[in-house]
């Protein structure tokens, strides 16, 4: 909590610059969707191809770059809720008054996530079962 933060403890002022690059570094959700949609599609690709080098390499594939396991909500749902989310509300308790700007819209970010990957998942409840009924058709 900020009561336990020195601002004269130099250690915990280096902690706290290297939080603050960490949270412009990754800051991508707590932007306009306008603004991040794009980058984030230019992250995605850029982990599709390195992903898809690496599997004709015969080399690992990381799940979250894989292109056959992953959408666009998946990729940004657990990094959100696991790293953002938690990483700002600390960020907060030390500076609350970027709580609307900043943690709010990636809290708007998640749900909006949540949102789309719940309509994929319709979606392809809905593909999986007229495909079963075409096939019963079919016999």
């Amino acid at each position: 909590s900020s009561r336990s933060f020195d601002w004269d403890n130099g250690t915990h002022f280096k902690q706290l610059q290297s939080i603050m690059i960490k949270c412009c570094d990754i800051s991508n959700e707590v932007r306009p969707f306008n603004v991040a949609e794009p980058w984030l599609e230019c992250l995605l690709e850029e982990y599709f191809t390195q992903s898809d080098r690496e599997k004709c390499e015969g080399l690992p594939v990381a799940s979250f770059m894989d292109r056959n396991k992953v959408t666009k909500p998946t990729a940004q749902i657990g990094f959100i809720k696991f790293v953002l989310i938690p990483l700002y509300e600390t960020l907060c308790e030390l500076f609350p008054e970027i709580e609307a700007t900043m943690l709010q819209p990636l809290k708007d970010a998640y749900v909006y996530y949540e949102s789309k990957k719940l309509e994929e998942d319709l979606a392809k409840d809905d593909y999986d079962r007229n495909k079963t009924c075409q096939a019963l058709l079919d016999e």
